[in-house]
């Protein structure tokens, strides 16, 4: 069956892709409103470490001389256009918005890619406009150290790349929340969220599906633990658009040869097998699809094993007839 977290989400995202008029030259981007009425299904807490820094809106742009990693680490500096130096202000800053964001109960963060402070795989390292590297600047390195889950703001590029981030993001939620006292708490737990490991790291999921049978018949506490954490960082690495297709047409088809699709309302959905060619929006309409199927009726879609609905849903579906999405 579907598992399910009923309690929103809380969500860290950097202000300026919040609508928040707090970049350097006082612009700002609205990524969020890309999620239509999905975004009710989130708390957000904007947070902006440049602001924080003390730097104002607007400001001198900055760069790093290294990496975010180096600038902690004290081995690499932040500096503006004219070459003053900010990086204590920088940290601060950071500093700042992880203490907010740990009082609003945040675990997962939105960040803005490319940005000094924000980028998550890549940040501007060098004075020049257009330039930067791989790696991850400072706020987005200092949140590396909390182990929240991290998403770069290119999930909003397409509606594919933010189903599967939301659906990894809901898994990791609920491994992370999930009772694990025994060996039998944990191979359950992994039976659920395996299936999108499976699809984004089969070699990964083997190994991993190795490791638990090989664990002592009563494996200690921290055996257990080790094991979560190796599943939810495997939890962290995306899909790609050939894999979720392939996800998609073996989930549906492997329900279809079974016959629990039988009798069900597909609310006229038509999944299309993967030599169909199809842009990534119609995917992802197909994958919300089977979860919203998959949700209904109490099946277990591999594509998203877990998801978000509130808890007025849920008892609905369970007293009855399922209220229609037009209803949410």
């Amino acid at each position: 069956m579907t598992e399910v977290i009923t309690d929103r989400p809380r969500i860290g995202i950097s202000a300026c892709i919040f609508d928040c008029p707090v970049r350097y030259n006082s612009k700002r981007f609205d990524e969020v409103a890309k999620l239509g009425r999905e975004r009710a299904d989130f708390a957000f807490t904007p947070v902006c470490p440049e602001c924080m820094a003390g730097l104002g809106v607007p400001r001198e742009p900055i760069h790093l001389t290294g990496s975010g990693a180096d600038v902690l680490a004290g081995d690499a500096r932040v500096k503006d256009r004219h070459g003053r130096d900010v990086t204590e202000q920088l940290v601060a800053g950071s500093r700042a918005c992880v203490e907010a964001l740990e009082r609003a109960g945040v675990r997962a963060v939105i960040l803005k890619e490319s940005s000094p402070s924000c980028g998550l795989a890549k940040a501007r390292i060098g004075a020049r406009r257009r330039e930067s590297a791989l790696g991850s600047g400072v706020f987005a390195a200092m949140l590396g150290e909390t182990g929240w889950f991290l998403v770069p703001s290119t999930a909003f590029d397409s509606a594919l790349t933010w189903w599967d981030w939301r659906r990894r993001l809901y898994a990791w939620l609920w491994l992370s929340d999930r009772r694990i006292a025994s060996n039998g708490d944990l191979t359950g737990a992994w039976h659920v969220v395996k299936f999108i490991v499976q699809e984004t790291q089969r070699a990964a999921a083997d190994s991993i599906g190795r490791e638990l049978a090989g664990l002592p018949k009563r494996a200690s506490r921290e055996m257990l633990e080790a094991s979560r954490t190796r599943m939810l960082d495997v939890l962290r690495v995306p899909t790609t658009p050939q894999r979720a297709k392939a996800a998609l047409w073996k989930t549906y088809v492997h329900h279809v040869k079974h016959g629990r699709l039988d009798g069900v309302d597909l609310h006229d959905l038509s999944v299309g097998s993967p030599e169909v060619l199809r842009n990534v929006t119609t995917i992802a309409e197909e994958l919300v699809g089977l979860e919203r199927i998959g949700f209904e009726n109490d099946l277990l879609f591999g594509t998203s094993p877990v998801v978000y609905r509130d808890a007025r849903r849920v008892r609905a579906r369970d007293a009855g007839p399922a209220i229609p999405d037009s209803e949410e």
